[in-house]
């Protein structure tokens, strides 16, 4: 009776590194774990080889898919695909409990004198709306192999077996805005500063699900001290401007900064927030030349 000899399986693990909230939302993420098949002795691939790769489970699953998770969170989810051939072609898919066979020359290709390799390719699914955190998934594998190591035609010593591993799959999202609209302010015209109508805006800024940040504006290009001015030439028109109806200023630092929190309104998805202010021309200063006044403005985000 032939000795039967044997064959080892190991796995990887795989990682994506780093993406923005909305880069993941809007483009798939591809990485690479490998399952590697040890043998004592191979001899050129019998056509009976096989090596059959099941995805027995995951940590964290939507429907027949592995999905990437962050801990303590049961919302959040990012689908992922398990696939045995690059950019997921029909038919290579690993859903849960599903399995993809390499046999014949698809073997021999991934031979190394007795080790073969095998690419486990992961894809994220685009257009998930995702929190910022530490995301993860642990993959359940199970491996059944057929490798002959002696014969001619007819193989005389098989290596048989079935065995399992996992593959840890990481995916660290960050915070980021995607768009800051902040309209042009326009005071129009009167002919004395106390004759200015206060003018009401919006800005409004899209930023990753769940962010905590702070919404900044500058004291412009023509500031004395903290009060903001526009210029004509060398004169100066003083203006201010105060989150929604109060007299609290709209600033770059401290306190004068808008948390996110308190926006004034919140879209449905959590992304979109709105800053409603008042913007006053001061009129306890003395009225300035007639002329054409103006000044840039900066509006910052701080996580």
């Amino acid at each position: 009776m032939p000795a039967l000899a044997e064959c080892r399986v190991s796995g990887t693990s795989a990682a994506y590194g780093s993406q923005t909230s909305f880069v993941i939302n809007s483009a798939v993420q591809t990485t690479t774990a490998t399952l590697t098949l040890d043998c004592d002795s191979v001899l050129n691939v019998l056509n009976n080889d096989f090596v059959t790769l099941t995805l027995t489970g995951a940590t964290t699953t939507s429907g027949t898919r592995a999905t990437l998770g962050r801990s303590g969170d049961t919302t959040d989810r990012i689908p992922l695909q398990v696939c045995a051939q690059s950019g997921c072609p029909s038919g290579s898919e690993l859903a849960i409990n599903g399995n993809y066979r390499w046999t014949g020359q698809s073997l021999l290709n991934l031979l190394t004198s007795k080790r073969y390799t095998f690419p486990i390719y992961l894809r994220t699914l685009q257009g998930q709306n995702v929190a910022a955190g530490a995301y993860q998934v642990t993959l359940n594998f199970s491996v059944n192999y057929s490798i002959c190591a002696l014969g001619v035609a007819v193989c005389l010593t098989p290596q048989n077996g079935t065995t399992t591993f996992t593959s840890l799959v990481t995916l660290t999202v960050t915070n980021d805005c995607s768009t800051i609209t902040a309209p042009n302010l326009n005071f129009a015209s009167a002919p004395l500063v106390k004759d200015f109508a206060p003018v009401s805006q919006t800005i409004a800024i899209t930023c990753t699900k769940g962010s905590a940040y702070t919404v900044g504006i500058n004291n412009g290009n023509n500031a004395v001290g903290s009060v903001r001015n526009m210029a004509s030439g060398a004169n100066r028109l003083s203006y201010e401007i105060y989150k929604g109806n109060t007299t609290n200023r709209w600033g770059v630092s401290g306190t004068e900064r808008w948390a996110s929190a308190s926006a004034s309104q919140v879209s449905t998805d959590g992304l979109l927030k709105s800053y409603q202010y008042t913007a006053r021309i001061l009129a306890t200063q003395n009225t300035p030349p007639a002329g054409s006044y103006t000044d840039t403005l900066v509006v910052d985000v701080a996580f």
